[in-house]
């Protein structure tokens, strides 16, 4: 078991820590669902280069969790930040607050949900968002959530959009016997005014290797796709992330 960690940690930390860190929010992977009890996660991810230019990268994230037999929450705070020879080029910040009521009767449970971030890697001043849907106990080993939520978006140069959207989620993990497992995740985020041709993606997928009871090191490849970006940005963006987590 200890031998198969060392090999695939070799493997991905070097490719991972040589790209530039991205954001590293993953609500399904801190939410401890089906958990009873109150957990804090710290995570921490950095990169960096020397030489020819002099350039950090880091990305921070603190999520705190609370469950009980009768309801699920959790609170989840992230702030990224890049550095060009000590100078800071550019930050993002992301909060993102979740409450679910459980429903012993029924194989579903009602939940809502807040989030606001600063994103200028994706030339967003500001987007906070409001929703609330049902996440469906597990069908075949897979996640399954269905929501409805309020999109306000302000762009770097100005612009202003409101949005109403649906949102489908999808969740599977899959555990080996060394006890590291691969989380997959898809969100679909269709606009309910312009479906064709108003609709968000993303697709991540996480490799996490538990290294003690309170420690874990998790290596992150992720997609995320806006048909109709702000300003003059990029539709698709790809990142690439190794972080650490402590747990307590």
């Amino acid at each position: 078991m200890f031998d198969l960690n060392k090999i695939l940690l070799f493997i991905f930390l070097i490719p991972a820590l040589t790209i530039s860190a991205s954001p590293i929010a993953n609500i399904e992977d801190v939410r401890r669902s089906n958990e009873v009890g109150s957990f804090r996660d710290i995570e921490f991810a950095f990169s960096g280069t020397r030489g020819n230019e002099e350039r950090d990268d880091y990305d921070i994230g603190i999520a705190l969790v609370k469950n009980t037999l009768k309801s699920e929450s959790m609170f989840l705070l992230e702030k990224s930040e890049r550095t060009n020879e000590d100078v800071v080029e550019d930050e993002s910040f992301f909060l993102h607050a979740r409450y679910l009521w459980k429903n012993e009767e029924k194989n579903y449970n009602f939940e809502t949900y807040f989030q606001s971030s600063e994103n200028p890697f994706q030339s967003y001043k500001k987007r906070d968002l409001v929703g609330f849907g049902l996440r469906f106990s597990e069908i075949k080993h897979i996640i399954l959530s269905v929501s409805i939520l309020h999109e306000s978006e302000n762009s770097l140069l100005g612009d202003k959009k409101s949005t109403n959207r649906a949102s489908l989620f999808l969740n599977r993990s899959i555990s080996f016997e060394n006890n590291s497992f691969l989380s997959g995740s898809i969100f679909f985020q269709p606009s309910f005014k312009d479906f064709s041709n108003d609709y968000k993606y993303s697709v991540s997928l996480s490799y996490n290797i538990p290294v003690s009871e309170n420690f874990l090191i998790k290596f992150k490849i992720s997609e995320s796709f806006d048909n109709d970006p702000p300003d003059l940005a990029e539709k698709s963006d790809q990142t690439f992330s190794s972080s650490f987590i402590y747990s307590f």
